[in-house]
C-alpha cells in the first residue's frame, strides 16, 4: 500500500482524535516514524510473549500502516508549510515597492483632487491606516477612485495606466499576504492532521513499549528495544 492508501485507511480515526489529546512531536517526525516502524518488526517477533502479558496485539499490526499515514500527513504539511514560507519571502521582497507605489499614488491623487472637497475627503480616508492589509485595500480603492474620476488626474498628466497597475499589484499582494499570514498558522488543517496522526501513533507505540519493558525486565538486550 502507498502512504496515501495508509492515510485513507486511518483518516477517520485520525480526524476523530479529540484535539484535547494532542501532543506535539518531541522529536523529528521522520525519526519518530522510523523508530516506530522498527518497533513494529521487533514487537511482532515478541508477539506471543507480549500477548501473554495482556497486550492487545492488534496494536502491533496498526503500527506500520499508521506510520505510513503519518508519513503522508507530514509530507502534506511540509508541502503547505514550504509554500507559505515561500509566499512570506515573496511578500517581504515585494511589499516595500508596493507601499512606495501606494504612497506615490496618494501624493498624485491628493494634488489632482485638491480643489474638490468630496474627492479630497475620499483620498484622506484611503490614506488612513498603515498596515499591510491597508496597503492592499488602498491600492484597489485608489484604482476605483481614479477610474471613476479620471479628469483631474489627466489634467496633471498622471499616467492612467497606473490605475490598472494598482489593481494588479493589489491582487498580487493580497494573495501573497493571505498565504504569508498562514506561514505561522498552527491551526491549519494539514498541520492538525499531522499532529493527530502523530499522537495516535505515539499512543499505540507507547503502550507496546510499556508492555515490552515490563515483559523483558530481566532481559537487558530485549528491554532496550522498547525504549525510544
Amino acid at each position: 500500500m502507498s502512504y496515501h492508501d495508509d492515510f485513507e485507511l486511518w483518516k477517520e480515526q485520525i480526524e476523530d482524535l479529540p484535539s484535547e489529546e494532542l501532543k506535539l512531536p518531541d522529536q523529528p517526525v521522520d525519526d519518530f516514524v522510523a523508530g516506530t516502524e522498527t518497533l513494529a518488526v521487533e514487537a511482532n517477533e515478541d508477539r506471543e510473549t507480549l500477548a501473554a502479558a495482556g497486550l492487545d496485539v492488534t496494536l502491533i499490526d496498526d503500527l506500520t500502516p499508521l506510520s505510513g499515514a503519518l508519513r503522508y500527513c507530514q509530507a502534506t504539511w511540509m508541502s503547505v508549510f514550504r509554500a507559505r514560507k515561500e509566499a512570506e519571502a515573496q511578500w517581504r521582497a515585494q511589499a516595500p515597492q508596493a507601499f512606495k507605489f501606494r504612497d506615490e499614488l496618494l501624493h498624485h491623487f491628493s494634488f489632482a483632487y485638491r480643489n474638490d472637497d468630496d474627492l479630497q475627503k475620499k483620498v484622506m480616508r484611503i490614506r488612513e491606516g498603515a498596515s499591510q492589509a491597508d496597503m492592499v485595500q488602498d491600492l484597489l480603492e485608489l484604482a476605483v477612485l481614479g477610474e471613476k474620476y479620471p479628469e483631474p488626474l489627466s489634467a496633471i498628466n498622471f499616467d492612467l495606466a497606473q490605475l490598472q497597475e494598482a489593481r494588479t499589484v493589489s491582487h498580487t499582494m493580497s494573495e501573497l499576504l493571505a498565504a504569508a499570514n498562514g506561514a505561522a498558522d498552527d491551526s491549519s488543517t494539514a498541520k492538525l492532521l499531522r499532529d493527530k496522526a502523530y499522537r495516535l501513533l505515539e499512543q499505540k507505540a507507547s503502550t507496546i513499549r510499556e508492555f515490552g519493558r515490563y515483559v523483558f525486565w530481566k532481559d537487558e538486550d530485549k528491554r532496550k528495544r522498547y525504549y525510544k
